[in-house]
């Protein structure tokens, strides 16, 4: 794992070396271990290395046979001893035992679109000298993630919005646009970002820019939902399942450097870190974190101790007490936008505490978005049945009653799930499932907005990009459409943006078996009654690995690296809270009205409403803010 950084001007235009060293230096904890530049006339390509495979001759950046082509690399790539013997086999030359390599000569041998024939999580540059031509490619699922500016006929690139930023060649004016697809998701959607001229390349696809010309950009991979797993039961649909879920968890076991398992005790990292016990010679290591006191209804290391003594793995536990002061600049900068999970929290701390013990872990991401593992998915199904209700107990009673349930005090969100569905019944399918993935509705942004902010963001609504995703899964199945909009929107633009940027924050590589590309295109053509059965979340999952897992594993309802966060803004982190979201900061924005502010504030503390991801998203926004736009 690595992080690349990039600049190419018109023809006869140097690249500044000491301006490519300042973008490398911002990103030196993706790769302590080394850095690495290629630098001549117009094209400057430069990487910090964390070292994982070949860890003696693997150095970026990494050339052909004649020094014609070069390549600066983040990521992994498992497929690469294959793609080796077969280029080896056409006549190409190594020199490294890198996966790095296999870069360079596939695009010797197969152009452009070389891409196609990689199984991996990456970003890369490469450059071909002979014809002027710099393709920079993303990996099909978005593991990796790369920005870039085109801007008077200079494209700047970075793997973090930092770099970009550093280079000095861009504004940092806003994109209002995608600060309001912020409010509503508490991500930004690529391409956009908070900055006007810098944009994010999407998941599977490359960039191509020749000398003099304007970049151009090519899809290489689309996901489909339509069903063609046709003439298999389910035996034979459970076992195919099982076993490319275990070559995919086998093939990213492969490291120069000793690995570990990320265990919160649910079914994904359970899942995981089984097979890992089973393809390993050695003790597998798994890692989990707990709380105490009053937050301690989110704590499984009961759960994750309980797999560790089943499986024999060595084990450690942290528990975590975060100073979210001192924390959230940290994890601030880390995003360069605003990013408003706040699971990022706990995923801060359990690599920081990890990366004590090793630099490689596998985690169980992506598995409820492939195999169906959230509330909302159940939620959608619910409200298909729903539509055969009468019109008024959908439109009229339901949403009545449901807003007389009280908040719990344990500060569990079940009541604020249940609130959002019925408030969602009146909608047809895709309106609702956008209701269930929308934090700050229409009704709400309006009135949050000042007047100045209404009118830069202007009439255009990032639910059509959202609803557009919805419609094209290729399958009819309202859960189908909810998975491949999960998959193509939140997996990428939220989950795997938390786990890069936490993960590299303390020098980490984190994997992800779940999003393996040939797993989730065989789970894709699996008709969606068999991913869940009735209201069974996972219930296609829960079949493949119940040979390898103990039952009460299986039954154990998920929790994952959250934090109590409710609770903390009713009680401990209530007088920053009101502090940072003071009348005073606000309104200096120009950008929000603080009567709603305050209201959103009292309804929380007060218990009538659940707003902790609305507070939340505000206090990312008001300390990106005065970190990247008041400073």
């Amino acid at each position: 794992m690595c992080g690349i950084a990039g600049i190419v001007g018109p023809p006869g235009q140097a690249v500044d070396r000491p301006v490519l060293q300042r973008m490398c230096d911002s990103i030196v904890h993706r790769g302590p271990d080394s850095e690495g530049f290629f630098v001549e006339d117009n094209v400057g390509l430069g990487m910090r290395r964390l070292s994982i495979i070949d860890l003696s001759s693997g150095e970026q950046p990494i050339h052909n046979e004649d020094r014609t082509v070069w390549v600066v690399f983040n990521g992994e790539i498992y497929n690469y001893r294959q793609l080796r013997q077969e280029l080896e086999a056409a006549g190409h030359r190594f020199y490294t035992n890198s996966d790095t390599e296999t870069l360079v000569h596939l695009y010797e041998q197969y152009g452009e679109r070389f891409a196609e024939r990689l199984n991996g999580m990456f970003c890369f540059a490469l450059y071909d000298r002979v014809k002027g031509r710099l393709v920079i490619a993303r990996d099909r699922i978005g593991e990796k993630q790369i920005y870039y500016s085109w801007k008077d006929g200079v494209l700047t690139f970075g793997s973090e919005i930092k770099c970009v930023l550093k280079s000095g060649l861009v504004s940092r004016d806003l994109d209002f646009q995608a600060i309001d697809q912020y409010f509503r998701f508490l991500y930004i959607p690529q391409p956009r970002t908070a900055f006007r001229e810098i944009r994010e390349l999407p998941p599977a696809t490359f960039m191509v820019l020749d000398q003099g010309k304007e970049p151009r950009f090519e899809t290489y991979w689309r996901l489909s939902f339509s069903p063609k797993a046709t003439g298999q039961d389910t035996v034979q649909l459970v076992e195919s399942v099982r076993e490319q879920f275990e070559r995919s968890v086998r093939s990213r076991m492969v490291s120069d450097v000793p690995l570990g398992v990320l265990l919160s005790g649910g079914i994904d990292s359970s899942a995981v870190a089984a097979v890992m016990v089973k393809a390993s010679s050695e003790q597998v290591r798994t890692f989990t974190i707990g709380y105490e006191g009053a937050g301690n209804v989110y704590d499984e290391r009961a759960h994750a101790r309980a797999f560790a003594e089943h499986f024999g793995t060595e084990h450690h536990e942290f528990v975590i007490k975060p100073d979210i002061v001192e924390l959230l600049p940290k994890l601030v900068r880390s995003f360069d936008q605003p990013f408003g999970d706040s699971s990022a929290v706990a995923n801060y701390y359990v690599f920081q505490e990890t990366r004590k013990h090793l630099k490689v872990v596998l985690t169980g991401l992506g598995g409820d978005e492939v195999f169906a593992g959230y509330e909302r998915h159940m939620a959608v199904r619910a409200h298909d049945v729903l539509t055969h209700t009468p019109a008024w107990l959908r439109e009229h009673l339901l949403p009545g009653l449901v807003e007389w349930l009280p908040e719990p005090a344990g500060g569990g969100r079940w009541t604020d799930r249940v609130k959002r569905f019925a408030r969602a019944a009146r909608e047809s399918s895709r309106a609702a499932y956008l209701g269930y993935v929308t934090w700050f509705d229409d009704e709400l942004r309006k009135e949050l907005y000042s007047e100045s902010m209404r009118h830069s963001v202007g009439t255009v609504s990032g639910a059509e990009q959202f609803l557009d995703v919805f419609d094209s899964s290729g399958d009819s199945k309202v859960l189908s459409k909810a998975l491949f909009a999960d998959t193509l929107t939140y997996l990428p633009g939220d989950l795997l943006v938390l786990t890069d940027r936490m993960s590299m924050a303390s020098s980490v590589e984190a994997r992800a078996p779940f999003i393996d590309h040939e797993l989730v295109e065989l789970v894709a053509a699996i008709p969606a009654a068999e991913k869940m059965r009735g209201f069974d979340k996972k219930s296609l999952l829960k079949q493949a690995i119940a040979p390898i897992l103990p039952p009460e594993i299986l039954k154990r309802p998920k929790k994952g690296f959250t934090i109590p966060l409710t609770l903390w803004l009713r009680s401990e982190l209530q007088p920053y809270m009101r502090a940072v979201l003071s009348k005073e900061r606000i309104e200096r924005t120009g950008l929000f009205r603080w009567p709603t502010v305050s209201r959103l504030i009292e309804e929380h503390v007060s218990r009538k409403q659940n707003h902790q991801a609305r507070l939340w998203a505000l206090l990312v926004f008001m300390t990106w803010h005065d970190l990247y736009i008041d400073a």
